[in-house]
């Protein structure tokens, strides 16, 4: 399996989840406001926005911001928080999320449960990704078959409250046809 480095070299990206990224900029809104959370894969949309967008992007991603931040067409926001040092990303108040409106986020989660829905390895995670979830009108989520199937500790969001669901061809087609029937458009990419 082939793999790309991210422009900030923040992380690897194998070929399946570099097309994820790619298929994700088709649900891109014709302006307005975007979340990108942290991680290779919506870092990755980051780095591809097209030029003259004229997104708002809000990011809990370091690197996404960093690469974002020379763009005249785009307006960044990094949204601030203690910093996670592993992850490059910063884990935003609660608060803050619950006085924004994102027209689309752009999620990643540890592990996608048909039962228990997406969840993440660590609790301090979730009040602010189910925040995340909550201020988007919209949410599309980046998942390669690598995480289909796994069940992390900490649930922030059930499949219902997830409008498209991103995967791979690796993915079990048992686990796309459970999926589908959670409530989610399924993308096999």
């Amino acid at each position: 399996m082939s793999a790309t480095t991210t422009p900030s070299g923040t992380g690897r990206l194998s070929a399946a989840e570099g097309r994820i990224a790619r298929a994700a900029l088709a649900e891109l809104p014709p302006g307005g406001v975007i979340m990108l959370d942290a991680g290779p894969m919506a870092e990755r949309i980051a780095w591809s926005l097209p030029a003259g967008c004229g997104l708002n992007v809000l990011t809990n991603s370091v690197p996404a911001a960093l690469g974002l931040a020379a763009r005249r067409d785009l307006s960044v926001h990094l949204l601030g928080g203690r910093m996670g040092a592993a992850a490059r990303t910063t884990l935003s108040s609660v608060r803050l999320w619950e006085q924004l409106h994102v027209d689309v986020a752009f999620m990643v989660a540890d592990g996608v449960s048909p039962e228990r829905g997406l969840t993440c390895a660590g609790p301090a995670e979730v009040m602010a990704r189910q925040a995340m979830v909550r201020a988007s009108a919209r949410t599309v989520l980046l998942a390669d078959h690598t995480r289909i199937g796994g069940d992390r500790i900490a649930r922030f969001a059930l499949l219902r409250e997830v409008d498209c669901l991103i995967t791979d061809t690796g993915t079990d087609p048992e686990d796309i046809r459970r999926l589908r029937g959670r409530g989610p458009r399924v993308l096999v990419v």
